[in-house]
């Protein structure tokens, strides 16, 4: 029984069924007195019967069994259950005669019970038969079948409520630890049915809760903490200024710090949005090379003031469903943080092609590269891995965080490996549209 609605709907249909069962056995055990009445009534009819016989013949029989209260006339047979008198056998005995008599009483179906009784001292035997049905048993009195049927769907309904009351007490305990602040709180999932479904979307809805309160807190610990260091750049620059020391170098620094907070906290709350899932994608069909290409293109005006270069390569024109603006953001993360990182002189490489149904964009450097045991941490935020990639490189650690969660709203998959030789290589799988 994977479903509630089985277990519910099986418990009604058990309880009827045991109520039926009940009062029809009851209905039996109330119906033998009513099989004892009739065997009773039958000897003594018989005795008369066979008086009757002796002074009067055929035709007085018939006449006392006609005059006799209705429902209660037996028939008279013989050894072989034929009928003696002229007339036809009533309709309820018909279907059961004729058939060898004897004294007693016989089970002629699971509702139908013949009474037979001997006429003493005849020759041939003759016999008073009479049929007692299911619809002729005493029944029930009502301050009898009303408390059977209490307690027997008394009984269902608890054993229904005690399994059901059960579990939703339990997921009552885990909402209302969830709601005092304890974010490990979980139901536990056990069977198939709505109970077990609603459980498991508690626990799914508690893990994503805890998920991202804890990813606030750390984002804000984070982000405090990086906070510091261009607030006290800013202040040391105002001081200066104030004192006319380097006065024109104290406000140019001041500008700098001011532009590095405004690119912080616009990261943090691109960021802060992608996490929350709170940012609407304004999805519509592009031309991914396209995109590339034109990032690629800017990357590289930009990386040959720094003694770099960078190189796209990719014809196929491949289509993906998703937002430019957010895609151009997780692209040009990605390459901007190679260029900053690959060695000077040497080349990134943009590599744009096709893997099953998916599109992907590889980015490649030449720089030292990352330790192993800190790839997993590259796409964190405010993540800070390998000696080479250290905040003297610039930046906060928010980028490749922004593209790991821009490329997730979109279906899609990013990582990073080391290269054989040097270098870093950066992956990011799109799944394409369907149709072009």
């Amino acid at each position: 029984m994977s479903s509630l609605f089985t277990k519910i709907f099986l418990a009604f249909w058990l309880a009827a069924v045991l109520l039926g069962i009940t009062l029809f056995a009851l209905a039996r055990l109330f119906g033998s007195e009513v099989i004892e009445e009739t065997e009773q009534r039958l000897a003594g009819q018989a005795v008369s019967a066979a008086a009757l016989w002796e002074t009067g013949g055929r035709h007085a029989v018939a006449r006392w069994l006609h005059n006799l209260q209705p429902g209660t006339q037996p028939a008279l047979v013989d050894a072989e259950g034929r009928p003696v008198l002229r007339q036809p056998l009533p309709r309820h005995l018909a279907r059961w005669l004729p058939r060898p008599m004897e004294s007693g009483t016989h089970s002629v179906s699971s509702a139908h019970v013949l009474v037979v009784a001997a006429l003493p001292d005849t020759s041939p035997p003759l016999y008073l038969v009479n049929e007692v049905a299911a619809g002729h048993l005493r029944i029930l009195p009502v301050w009898t079948r009303i408390p059977i049927a209490i307690l027997i769907t008394g009984l269902v309904s608890l054993g229904l409520a005690a399994l059901v009351t059960r579990r939703l007490r339990r997921l009552r305990r885990a909402a209302q630890a969830l709601a005092a602040g304890d974010l490990n709180a979980r139901v536990g999932h056990h069977g198939r049915d709505e109970v077990a479904a609603l459980s498991r979307d508690f626990d799914q809805m508690a893990d994503r809760l805890r998920d991202l309160l804890n990813g606030q807190q750390r984002l804000l610990r984070d982000v405090s903490h990086e906070l510091r260091s261009p607030l006290a750049r800013l202040r040391i620059a105002l001081e200066l200024a104030e004192r006319g020391e380097s006065r024109d170098k104290a406000l140019v620094r001041i500008g700098k710090e001011a532009d590095e907070l405004e690119r912080l906290i616009a990261d943090v709350l691109s960021l802060a949005r992608l996490e929350s899932g709170q940012g609407q994608l304004e999805q519509r069909k592009l031309s991914l090379g396209d995109l590339v290409r034109q990032v690629a293109t800017d990357a590289d005006f930009e990386a040959r003031a720094k003694e770099r270069t960078v190189r796209f390569e990719g014809g196929e024109k491949l289509v993906v469903f998703g937002d430019a603006v957010l895609l151009r953001s997780a692209v040009e993360n990605v390459i901007r943080n190679a260029v900053r990182h690959t060695a000077e002189d040497s080349e990134v490489t943009v590599t744009l092609g096709r893997e099953d149904e998916s599109a992907l964009v590889e980015v490649r450097d030449h720089g030292p590269g990352v330790p192993e045991e800190e790839l997993a941490k590259l796409f964190r935020p405010f993540a800070r891995v390998g000696e080479a990639r250290d905040r003297k490189s610039g930046g906060y650690g928010l980028g490749l965080a922004i593209s790991r969660r821009a490329v997730e709203a979109h279906g899609g998959g990013i990582y990073a490996e080391n290269i054989e030789g040097g270098g870093l290589r950066v992956r990011i799988s799109l799944p394409l549209t369907t149709n072009h």
